[in-house]
């Protein structure tokens, strides 16, 4: 596409056909026409209250037709959209006149900061999307991901770009999801592993009719995504972040099977290379700076460590900070959450590290299970990971507790974990 800003991606569908559904809510369709004339005098509001470039504007991220004609109008007038959905670290502050938008980090693994995507980066990122996954005007992508984060905002940015259509859920209810898969209200979705597992627990399927599921924000064990496979949802793993305004690498259509175990090559907007194990990445998608931090010189350094097998894909294996040393020995998380995640009785796992005097830390894994399931789960991990990385403590719950995102809280499942070591009983 040629044009930067999501705003004139609106204004050129809306001019092809005013009468083209934009946004789907309940019983409520906004079509192009509508949003864009709503956005329209929203941005007139805007700037006669003195909005216009480097300005930031906080939205409402709540997920309703009323939050996307505020982010656009916030666009047209210029200004620079903030989400509101976490406190920013200098969020009072004026930015840079090519700003686009605002938005935090998860803060899955500590305080969100605020990351500074440009109108180059949100336009960069839209185009090697579509370029990769060849969504068109005929698509519809279900939107149940907060818009205080990239990955919500990313599917009203993509939708838009393309002329589709995007069908809201308020938030992420298995049965609700389930309904816009199974009756065809949707042919896209962006979905965290938490949420597939569910949806499957509750309906395995077979679903049809769908063209794509993305599938990111945590990593997801082979099994889940072959369910989901011969379920007849298209998952193609992703990667990506805050950072680089989402998408860093995807498996590309049709190629699910082949790519079990990465998530598919990095995208045209990304440049991508590995340091000392660790995942860089630089490009026209990535974002210049963090709110009230100066500028990023060289790449982005995402703290993930990873390869590329000889297909050019990536493999994630996990997180430098994730990792917990026990008794001299390193112990990464993610490579035992997989094997827990891929038991039929149990859920999804976080596994974290309890501070210990004798051992440093010790393994703790808190399961989504049935409490008399752990002995036959501990069992099966002992056969499959190194004797260093077996939890020392199992927990199990009946859901992990969840961010906004749907992504697990490692924080909160870290308490659960403490408590229940401190405290046994």
């Amino acid at each position: 596409m040629t044009v930067t800003l999501p705003n004139e991606w609106l204004r050129i569908f809306a001019e092809a056909d005013s009468e083209a559904p934009a946004v789907v809510f309940a019983d409520t369709t906004l079509s192009y026409g509508e949003l864009d004339h709503r956005a329209d005098r929203n941005a007139l509001r805007l700037a006669a209250a003195g909005v216009g470039p480097g300005v930031l504007v906080p939205i409402e991220a709540t997920l309703n037709p009323e939050s996307i004609v505020e982010l656009m109008g916030v666009d047209r007038a210029g200004g620079v959209a903030v989400p509101v959905g976490a406190t920013l670290i200098g969020a009072n502050q004026t930015v840079d006149d090519d700003a686009s938008v605002v938005v935090p980090t998860s803060g899955s693994s500590g305080t969100p900061r605020g990351v500074l995507l440009t109108k180059q980066n949100v336009a960069a990122a839209i185009d090697a999307s579509q370029r990769h996954l060849g969504n068109g005007p005929a698509d519809r992508w279900l939107l149940t991901l907060p818009l205080s984060h990239v990955g919500g905002l990313s599917i009203v940015w993509r939708s838009l770009a393309t002329g589709g259509s995007i069908h809201l859920l308020p938030r992420f209810e298995t049965d609700a999801a389930i309904g816009a898969l199974r009756d065809r209200a949707v042919t896209m979705a962006s979905l965290v592993p938490t949420m597939l597992h569910r949806i499957l627990e509750r309906d395995p399927g077979p679903y049809s009719g769908l063209a794509a599921i993305l599938l990111g924000g945590a990593p997801a064990s082979a099994e889940l995504v072959q369910r989901a496979l011969f379920a007849g949802l298209p998952v193609l793993q992703t990667y990506g972040m805050t950072e680089t305004c989402s998408q860093v690498a995807t498996v590309e259509p049709g190629t699910a099977i082949e790519s079990l175990g990465t998530v598919g090559p990095p995208l045209s907007a990304v440049n991508l290379s590995i340091d000392d194990g660790e995942i860089l990445v630089d490009g026209p998608a990535v974002s210049p700076r963090y709110l009230g931090e100066p500028p990023r010189h060289g790449p982005h350094r995402t703290g993930d460590i990873g390869y590329l097998d000889d297909h050019g894909r990536l493999v994630v294996t996990g997180r430098k900070d994730d990792v917990i040393i026990t008794g001299g020995e390193n112990v990464q998380p993610s490579t035992i959450e997989g094997v827990i995640a891929s038991l039929p009785m149990a859920g999804q796992a976080v596994v974290v590290g309890v501070e210990d005097d004798e051992w440093g830390h010790i393994v703790v894994a808190v399961v989504e299970a049935e409490p008399d399931q752990l002995p036959e789960i501990e069992r099966v991990v002992r056969l499959r990971v190194a004797r260093h990385e077996v939890p020392r403590s199992w927990v199990a719950v009946r859901e992990l507790p969840l961010l906004e995102n749907g992504k697990p809280d490692r924080t909160a499942s870290l308490v659960i974990a403490e408590t229940a070591v401190r405290h046994p009983g």
